[in-house]
C-alpha cells in the first residue's frame, strides 16, 4: 500500500441471516473471537461483530495475499484498540460504525481515528454542543441557521471522535479540551491548546465531508516522515454477497468496487 493513501471502506450491513453468515464464514475468526460471538445476546450485536471481523480479515488479505483470512493475529494496542501483529504487518486501521454501514480506513501513514454519524438523525445539537464542546464550537453552532444546525453539530462531533480515536485516548480525553473551525471549510482550523496529547498539532491531518447522509470525519496522527500535502484517501466499497433462499450464501466471493 502506498505510504501517503488512505483506503476508506464502506461496508453496507447486508441482508443476510447471521446464522448463514456464521455458517459460511466462522471458521475463519479466530476461538476468541468465535467465543465473542456466541457471548452476544442480541442479532444485531452479534451480526455487527461478525461482518466486522470477517471484513477486517477479509481486506487484510485483500492487501496482503501471502497471509489468509484466518492467519491474521489480531490484538490490542496498548490504549485497547484492535491492531494487527506488527509481525505479520505494518498497517494501521480504525473502525466506525453507522447501523446502516461499517466504515473501516486502512493506512501505512500513520495512526487514524475515524467516526460516522447517520446525518439525518435528530439531535438536541445546542444543548449537547453546550454540554461538550468549546465556547466557541458551542457558539457556533448557536449561530447558524437552524435548518444547518445538525450537520454543522455531527461535522465537530465526528472531528472530535475520529481525533480522541487516532490518539487512541478515546473519551478519556475531555471534547472540550480542543476546539476546531470552520468545519465546513476545506481549510478549517484545529486548536489544541490545552495539550490532546505530547504531540505537536501539525502533526495531524483531518477531513470532514457529510455524503450520502453520513457525516464522516478522519484524524491522521501522521508518521513524521509523511509529508501532510502528499496525503491522499481513496473510497472504495466492499460487498457481501446476499443470502439464498435456503439461508446460506449465494457466493463466497466478495465484490470490490471502488467508487
Amino acid at each position: 500500500m502506498p505510504a501517503h493513501k488512505i483506503d476508506l471502506w464502506w461496508i453496507p450491513v447486508p441482508d443476510i441471516p447471521v446464522e448463514a453468515l456464521y455458517k459460511s464464514c466462522g471458521d475463519i475468526l479466530s476461538p476468541d473471537e468465535r467465543n465473542r460471538f456466541e457471548s452476544q445476546r442480541l442479532r444485531k450485536g452479534q451480526l455487527q461483530f461478525l461482518l466486522t471481523r470477517l471484513s477486517l480479515r477479509y481486506l487484510l488479505s485483500a492487501y496482503q495475499a501471502d497471509v489468509q483470512p484466518q492467519q491474521w493475529r489480531i490484538l490490542k494496542s496498548e490504549t485497547g484498540r484492535p491492531c494487527v501483529d506488527r509481525i505479520q504487518s505494518l498497517l494501521e486501521f480504525n473502525l466506525t460504525h453507522t447501523g446502516q454501514h461499517l466504515l473501516i480506513a486502512f493506512t501505512s501513514a500513520g495512526e487514524p481515528g475515524l467516526d460516522a454519524e447517520l446525518s439525518g438523525r435528530s439531535v438536541d445539537a445546542k444543548q449537547v454542543a453546550s454540554r461538550y464542546f468549546s465556547i466557541d464550537e458551542s457558539r457556533d453552532i448557536t449561530d447558524t441557521r437552524p435548518d444547518d444546525q445538525n450537520d454543522l453539530f455531527l461535522r465537530y462531533w465526528t472531528l472530535k471522535e475520529a481525533a480522541v480515536k487516532a490518539t487512541g485516548q478515546g473519551l478519556s480525553v475531555a471534547l472540550r479540551r480542543f476546539c476546531f473551525s470552520n468545519p465546513t471549510n476545506k481549510t478549517f482550523h484545529f486548536s489544541d491548546t490545552q495539550r490532546m496529547s505530547d504531540d505537536c498539532r501539525e502533526e495531524f491531518k483531518f477531513w470532514s465531508s457529510i455524503q450520502d447522509n453520513v457525516a464522516l470525519a478522519i484524524c491522521l496522527k501522521r508518521h513524521k516522515n509523511i509529508r501532510a500535502g502528499q496525503l491522499k484517501i481513496d473510497s472504495k466499497k466492499l460487498l457481501w454477497p446476499t443470502a439464498s433462499a435456503s439461508g446460506r450464501l449465494s457466493s463466497l466471493e466478495i465484490e470490490w468496487n471502488e467508487t
